[in-house]
């Protein structure tokens, strides 16, 4: 009579050679000799997974883990489910069991790695990366998540050099092949940009007016508006347009200084008493003013790499809507790199650092836009029931989409420069709720009725002051 270990082992052939029923059966008779037995449990638990059921699979190996704390594929395997399912920090732990377990495991150091990169954690994905392929070059899915890195940065040319090495270790590597081709028509196009530039080294965007909203609730904010404008003519020949919302004399003469102050044009709506920005009228009454068939909207505080200003402005020659200058990476700038920003006038550094820096968002809706300035308008530009900041980046996006218009996004990350935040640019403003609700009415209408509110003027109010 076979005893549990030589079931256990004839198990595993059956499974290793891919023949699932006659596995699962031996399992099951195991199980009924030892309940509790870890490995019957962790193989029994990857089956029924393959099977389709995913919850018992995970219950399963995570009984098998509690009992034996040891198996470093058991740890593995119950990772990979844990990303499946999205639970992407219980998968990255998982995967670090399973690595301190087995030091050298190719497998869980490669996933380890993507689920570090799907949170935003690129450093840390990177750290992985480095070790593994130092020990195993020859481990093509490596190479490959190196270069799904190096195109979530925006880094195109880097890209394409991974993938290629991926499928020189192996040609049959469809979802290597398929990126490389993406990669390569996003260098070309990122080259184009480039070698359209001027005989000064500028962008031509004179078809662009940027749309900067200004409020200087603090030297930080200030600071950041004169870097911004220097940094967009520096890089570009374009019209900026700079916005305030505040009862009493303007404070741009102040941040820009007279000089540059003098190279900008000036917006000032001079209704709104109170220390909450009514960005979206403002934004509106910008728009209005503009005097190009596209428009930008860009905080005070973000900063791109300028080609990407390019590819959004194609984008939106192209037929989007609306075009967002990145791929929705919106990273954090702190300390000493804030102001390296503002020495160098230069996106540059702030790529080669940028997967050291905390990810703020992973998907997000805002820092800046490109805008078709016609249909902006026509679709009821920003929605004026928002007041102060909070969820109308996010609402203009929905609403776009459901009036079937188009809003792309172009490689490449986005840097936000620290600054102090007053109450009204945090979600601890009055209006956070009203915001947030006005969202989610948005979000249940059709898209006629959305045609009927912005026909019917509901996406516009006056400018908000202290009298209402």
């Amino acid at each position: 009579m076979a005893t549990i270990q030589e079931a256990l082992d004839a198990a595993l052939d059956h499974l290793k050679a891919g023949r699932r029923v006659e596995a699962r059966i031996l399992y099951g008779r195991i199980r009924d000799a030892d309940p509790d037995n870890a490995e019957a449990l962790h193989r029994l638990g990857l089956l029924t997974a393959l099977e389709g059921d995913a919850a018992t699979g995970l219950e399963l190996i995570a009984r098998s883990v509690a009992l034996d704390d040891t198996d470093a594929d058991a740890h593995f395997n119950l990772g990979a489910l844990l990303h499946v399912e999205l639970r992407t920090e219980e998968a990255i732990a998982s995967y670090r069991r399973a690595l301190e377990r087995r030091a050298d495991f190719p497998d869980a150091e490669y996933h380890l790695s993507e689920a570090l990169q799907a949170i935003g954690r690129i450093g840390e994905a990177l750290d992985v990366l480095g070790p593994l392929l130092a020990r195993h070059p020859h481990f093509a899915p490596g190479w490959r998540q190196k270069g799904d890195i190096e195109a979530d940065l925006g880094r195109p040319g880097a890209a394409v050099d991974f993938y290629e090495m991926a499928l020189a270790l192996d040609p049959d590597d469809r979802a290597a092949r398929d990126r490389q081709v993406a990669q390569a028509a996003a260098f070309a196009a990122r080259r184009g940009v480039l070698d359209g530039r001027g005989m000064d080294g500028r962008l031509d965007l004179r078809d662009v007016t940027f749309l900067i909203p200004f409020r200087a609730d603090s030297e930080d904010r200030k600071r950041n508006l004169r870097w911004i404008v220097s940094f967009i003519r520096k890089h570009a020949d374009t019209t900026i347009l700079v916005g305030e919302d505040k009862a009493g004399p303007s404070d741009l003469g102040d941040a820009l200084g007279p000089d540059l102050a003098a190279r900008v044009r000036h917006l000032h709506l001079t209704g709104n008493d109170t220390p909450f920005t009514h960005k979206a009228h403002l934004v509106n009454r910008m728009a209005e003013a503009a005097q190009t068939p596209i428009v930008a909207l860009h905080d005070t505080d973000i900063v791109v790499d300028p080609v990407q200003y390019a590819l959004a402005r194609d984008a939106v020659r192209g037929g989007a809507a609306m075009a967002f200058p990145y791929n929705g990476l919106f990273f954090w700038v702190l300390g000493r790199e804030v102001h390296r920003f503002g020495h160098t006038l230069s996106a540059a550094p702030l790529n080669a650092l940028c997967p050291r820096f905390p990810l703020m968002h992973r998907n997000s809706p805002g820092g800046g836009a490109f805008f078709d300035r016609a249909t902006l308008l026509e679709s009821g530009g920003y929605n004026e029931n928002f007041v102060s900041w909070g969820f109308e980046d996010d609402e203009i996006v929905e609403r776009l989409r459901r009036l079937g218009l188009g809003v792309e996004r172009v490689p490449g990350p986005l840097y936000h420069l620290e600054h102090a935040r007053p109450e009204n640019s945090t979600d601890q403003n009055p209006f956070i709720a009203a915001n947030k609700a006005e969202l989610e009415r948005i979000r249940a209408l059709d898209a006629d009725s959305l045609r009927a509110d912005i026909a019917a003027g509901r996406l516009r109010r006056p400018l908000f002051s202290s009298a209402g």
